[in-house]
């Protein structure tokens, strides 16, 4: 993936030290995982390995390829494939004859996603706030310490709109919800520049800018992205914080640049409060 490069003058500008949401306590050496004991079974192996080969796959893959960068037999890969095809955790199109991940994969990980609760019950209200405000509305979930995953969606009933795919992964600290990752949550300085000069940003900026906007987010509760992740959209998003006061989660509502105006901005933050607030209670429990 093509980076973005920012020039060192540029971070330098800012001067003001960066700090995480809580001081990060220092780290101890991870202890080892607990693994039951036991025979591991070859095929679970090999079919996990796809599976993730295929998450992070940015197309469609061939037989050929997938069992050459995942290391597996052809035959066997090819066999493990039609089996995941059916079970539908990857999709198959016979005309290019590639596969890629399918959705159905979200039913079993359901439960995580939804951290020990029942959030479809949410649904009703995302899609109200979202033909109210004529937005598409998101709710992401943090997977790994650099990855978040599209949870639900809720689009408008018009014309035009904008479209994101349950499922999809994108890296933690884009967007408006990488600014609400990066505010609530314990993370060095260090870390979030390295994270963040992963990211290829449709629109870029430099990390000072993001570190100015970071603290915002902290002091105001919410966060905004101005066509930086997607070029032409604006869009806002506020926390879902456990206890601790972690971000856990965060619902975004996104809109063409051309729709947007800051009179807009305190409903909009409002219903994505009332909608954070409704999903927290039902997480905790």
């Amino acid at each position: 993936m093509a980076r973005r490069k920012t020039s060192a003058a540029a971070v330098e500008t800012d001067s003001e030290p960066f700090t995480p949401a809580r001081a990060a306590p220092a780290r101890a050496a991870a202890p080892a995982k607990a693994v039951p004991s036991g025979k591991l079974v070859g095929a679970v192996t090999g079919a996990v390995k796809i599976l993730r080969y295929l998450a992070a796959a940015t197309e469609p893959m061939g037989v050929s390829r997938i069992a050459k960068d995942t290391k597996i037999n052809t035959s066997t890969c090819f066999n493990i494939l039609r089996t995941l095809a059916v079970e539908d955790l990857v999709t198959f199109e016979p005309s290019s004859k590639t596969y890629s991940i399918s959705l159905g994969i979200m039913e079993l990980a359901r439960g995580a996603t939804a951290l020990g609760g029942d959030l479809s019950t949410v649904r009703p209200l995302m899609e109200r706030i979202a033909n109210a405000r004529n937005v598409t509305l998101t709710l992401w979930q943090p997977v790994s310490s650099s990855r978040k995953v599209l949870v639900y969606s809720a689009v408008a009933r018009s014309a035009m709109r904008i479209q994101m795919t349950v499922g999809q992964r994108l890296p933690l600290f884009i967007g408006a919800t990488g600014r609400l990752f990066a505010a609530f949550t314990d993370i060095t300085e260090d870390d979030l520049e390295a994270r963040f000069r992963e990211i290829n940003w449709n629109v870029p900026l430099t990390f000072a800018e993001f570190k100015r906007q970071v603290r915002e987010t902290r002091s105001k509760g919410w966060a905004r992205d101005d066509g930086n992740f997607a070029a032409g959209t604006v869009s806002l998003a506020v926390p879902i914080l456990d206890r601790d006061g972690t971000a856990v989660m965060a619902v975004t509502a996104t809109m063409f640049s051309g729709q947007f105006s800051d009179a807009r901005v305190p409903e909009i933050v409002d219903d994505l409060s009332e909608f954070a607030g409704r999903v927290a209670r039902i997480i905790e429990h």
